[in-house]
């Protein structure tokens, strides 16, 4: 029996031996981070609570940015959800992705995308709410270019919101998933979409005469209840993310997740969302990562969405895909400096084909642009062209003025546009813009004073004009070579597609 248990204290000595020698022999490995992409639909920069905005409270947003870094100059790719996810995904512009880069298109499979890189590297991946569209997912495009959903679970919610529980469906996620593995979350809010519940702003509380109205409409109750309405849905996407943010504490992976807060275009009210001004490209951006990132830096680097497929890529290890373009900050996001951290990083390039299908033969409103410094230069490739839609051509998605969301403020400068009061606002909006377009944005962030035109700023327009076109050119937009094959692509929705291509052939022949 004594020399049992002495074989047995042996060999427990000799396994313990092995062991600590095994871990003093070896590094152990760093446990890779997770990633929880949190996007808002349809939100201006300015509108969260840490940027200063009233009658708006974005307390877990503004938890994300204190507790890591808030960007000061994130830009979408294009001011349209589906085109702009699609850039988010692939880290390519919208010009390089041939039907990916319009609503209602689709992603062709040859452009992959980040979430499947990380699937193939072991990543559990899943998504919540809104993900990659709108946009055919049949062949020949991506059939799941994000993730495998989680809609499951619903709340009982007001008129016209989603019922997704998208915080229940993410603590789903958490419990379902292998624990010993990293996983990639997206949890993409149906809110701040139209249609909303009139007048639910109000009855939550907000004050309206404390709602500062964008200068580029026209300063009433209207228009305040409105933008109410589009407050409170921004502070639902808030709360789920903060659910979120509890769910990561209790199990303890808070510590290890990259968590990105942002949304994909601007706020959807006249000259905004659909165009390329800063109201409909100018993103909030918010990234924190536990104690890998220094809190509290308030960064003025300008941050393209495409920049988010190579830097998450690169946190974790991974090579870009060949033929990414947008190019990683990961080196200023762990800085912890605010300010200009990276020189190099003073302009980004926004652009728009097709939004809704509001033209004869549905054709698109190109748009180029560069955002560089204060300045906002815009290269309108068809300024003969409407560029809300026409008024007398209704859309199948939208109606009149089709790239205009319908609401109560168009309704409003519709109805009203030949009163003198409220003339100027709606040309802004719904009237055919110039060939060329500058603002300086420091001095006009709304965008209402076009420079384009004065001798003094001629070489400023060259200047930016010629950095704009060889950017254009080194990633092969087709527009450099006078070629549109937005023209042709489809459009699917409701079975318009067929529509479109008979369209098409008549327009070829004649």
């Amino acid at each position: 029996m004594y020399r049992i248990v002495k074989s047995y204290c042996t060999f427990g000595l000799l396994l313990f031996i092995t062991m600590i020698c095994s871990r003093c022999g070896s590094k152990v490995e760093e446990k890779q981070p997770n990633i929880l992409f949190c996007i808002a639909d349809d939100v201006s920069f300015i509108h969260t609570s840490i940027q200063g905005t009233a009658e708006i409270s974005t307390p877990n947003f503004d938890r994300v940015a204190s507790q890591g870094v808030l960007f000061n100059n994130a830009y979408c790719n294009a001011s349209s959800c589906a085109p702009s996810r699609a850039s988010i995904l692939t880290g390519r512009n919208i010009w390089e992705l041939e039907e990916g880069g319009l609503l209602f298109g689709g992603l062709p499979k040859k452009f992959p995308t980040f979430p499947s890189l990380l699937r193939q590297h072991g990543y559990i991946t899943g998504y919540s709410g809104k993900g990659y569209m709108p946009a055919n997912r049949k062949e020949p495009y991506q059939e799941q270019p994000l993730a495998p959903e989680y809609n499951k679970l619903k709340n009982k919610v007001p008129q016209f919101m989603s019922n997704k529980d998208y915080s229940g469906n993410f603590e789903e996620f958490l419990s379902e998933k292998d624990h010993d593995k990293p996983f990639f979350f997206w949890y993409g809010s149906h809110e701040a979409h139209r249609k909303y519940k009139s007048g639910i702003g109000v009855e939550s509380g907000k004050d309206i005469s404390k709602i500062k109205v964008p200068g580029f409409l026209p300063d009433n109750d209207l228009v305040r209840s409105d933008i109410a309405d589009y407050y409170y849905e921004i502070e639902w996407f808030d709360d789920h993310l903060g659910r979120m943010i509890k769910s990561l504490e209790a199990v303890g992976e808070l510590e290890n997740t990259i968590i990105i807060v942002t949304a994909d275009n601007g706020m959807p009210f006249p000259r905004a969302k659909s165009t390329c001004y800063d109201y409909g490209t100018h993103m909030p951006l918010a990234i924190c990562w536990g104690k890998k990132i220094k809190g509290g830096a308030k960064v003025d680097d300008f941050i393209s969405f495409t920049d988010f497929s190579p830097t998450l890529l690169e946190a974790l290890g991974l090579e870009a895909p060949e033929g990414t373009t947008g190019n990683s900050f990961l080196d200023v996001l762990l800085s912890g400096k605010s300010g200009q951290v990276d020189a190099n990083r003073d302009k980004v390039f926004t652009a728009l084909e097709r939004h809704t299908y509001c033209r004869p033969d549905g054709m698109p409103y190109p748009i180029r642009t560069i955002r560089k410094g204060d300045w906002l230069y815009i290269e309108n490739f068809e300024p003969d062209r409407w560029p809300a839609g026409d008024a007398d051509f209704k859309s199948p998605h939208q109606g009149i003025y089709g790239d205009i969301d319908a609401s109560p403020t168009r309704t409003y400068l519709i109805e009203n546009k030949e009163d003198d009061s409220i003339k100027y606002y709606s040309n802004l909006s719904i009237s055919k813009h110039p060939k060329v377009e500058l603002y300086n944005v420091k001095e006009d962030p709304y965008n209402l004073y076009n420079l384009a035109l004065e001798e003094k700023y001629i070489e400023r327009c060259k200047a930016l004009k010629s950095e704009l076109f060889n950017y254009l050119k080194e990633t092969n937009d087709p527009r450099m070579d006078g070629k549109s094959p937005w023209d042709n692509y489809p459009y699917f929705f409701n079975g318009f597609e067929e529509k479109h291509l008979k369209a098409i052939g008549q327009r070829d022949n004649n």
